[in-house]
């Protein structure tokens, strides 16, 4: 009897061995059925890319160029004016913050809008309960005048040259009237104000003209309060958030062109290769799925990435696998293919004429 029992009660413990074996591999076969699933979702999930930022695009543009190129003196005065003018604005964006109402409002910062084949650009819109404030901002430094008689702006700089500027005031009342219209014709009838600030840290008004408020950065905050405090409370206050989603909803963003057809350089000019962050060199060669400098001996798996930014930013909006090849130095049109088949582009044409594009 004591020998049935030890039989029964081991076959009972083999059994739910046996039980907890089965779950596993139930289990197991479960997760490894998830995992490859899982695995195929992330192979679907394409990598997205965009335009190298502009004043970063110019920089590495001229570093394309030869040392001797007759552009490359004006292509540094365009990248000095653009980074410059990307500095004022990320100034006045952060001085914004401070700015303060006990009321509700609303920023909104480098919005394009459309009004038939009229757009425009605005450097900051605030909305607020009594009015809208169009920011205008302005990177110019050195010594400012304006001659009330003639209507000239005029910058003199240290050596004592005189720069005919256009009247910011002009450009900004067409900004007010543009917004008012736009505005108008869904059926928005609103108080449209306008600010032009200064940005530069070298910046010196002996004169200003009229017909509008200026002002330097650090003024910026006061100069919107004494804009907004002698208006009257509207009896029925703008609808904040309905305005801020319309013209977010309408934004139409600032289309560049590539920077070969910006300033009619041939594409021929520029140097071919991929960059190598470490050398600041052209040698990169494609080794085993990996990049590695020929001058320095640096690796960068995804080299191939910064060199798609400067190609769209460079030379055109869309590239085929033979263009890709030519432009990173690269033999092989299938490995050409697999880096390309990683980003989430626009294709279009068939198999011998397909075409790359980033997605807007």
């Amino acid at each position: 009897m004591d020998a049935f029992r030890r039989c029964e009660k081991r076959k009972s413990k083999t059994k739910l061995q046996l039980k907890i074996f089965l779950e596993f591999l139930n289990n197991s076969v479960s997760e490894c059925y998830n995992l490859s699933i899982w695995k195929k979702e992330v192979a679907t999930i394409k990598e997205s890319i965009g335009l190298l930022p502009h004043g970063q695009a110019i920089h590495y543009f001229i570093a394309r160029l030869p040392k001797t190129h007759d552009q490359r003196e004006y292509l540094e005065n365009q990248l000095h004016r653009k980074t410059a003018g990307e500095r004022g604005e990320k100034k006045m964006r952060k001085k914004f913050q401070e700015f303060h109402l006990d009321e509700n409002f609303a920023a909104l910062w480098d919005i394009g809008l459309i009004d038939g084949g009229w757009k425009t650009q605005f450097d900051g819109l605030v909305i607020t309960e009594k009015c809208i404030i169009i920011l205008d901002s302005k990177n110019v430094s050195e010594d400012l005048h304006f001659d009330e008689k003639t209507g000239e702006f005029i910058r003199m700089d240290s050596k004592g040259q005189r720069l005919i500027l256009d009247n910011p005031v002009f450009q900004l009342n067409k900004n007010i009237q543009f917004l008012k219209r736009w505005l108008g014709k869904r059926k928005i009838d609103v108080r449209v104000k306008g600010l032009i600030v200064y940005t530069a840290n070298q910046c010196l008004f002996h004169s200003k003209p009229s017909g509008a408020p200026i002002c330097k950065t650090y003024q910026m905050n006061d100069y919107l309060y004494n804009i907004l405090r002698p208006l009257p409370p509207d009896p029925a206050p703008l609808k904040i958030n309905k305005i801020k989603r319309l013209i977010e909803a309408n934004h139409s963003p600032y289309v560049r062109r590539p920077l070969c057809e910006t300033y009619k350089i041939a594409y021929g000019d520029l140097q071919k290769g991929v960059y190598c962050a470490d050398c600041k060199g052209y040698q990169m060669a494609r080794v085993k799925r990996n990049w590695v400098c020929s001058g320095c001996g640096a690796k960068n798996s995804a080299a191939h990435h910064f060199a798609l930014q400067e190609y769209f930013s460079f030379v055109d909006d869309s590239l085929s696998n033979k263009e890709f090849r030519e432009f990173c130095l690269l033999g092989s049109a299938d490995v050409a293919k697999r880096i390309l088949s990683q980003y989430d582009f626009k294709v279009f044409g068939d198999t011998k004429s397909r075409r790359y594009r980033i997605k807007e």
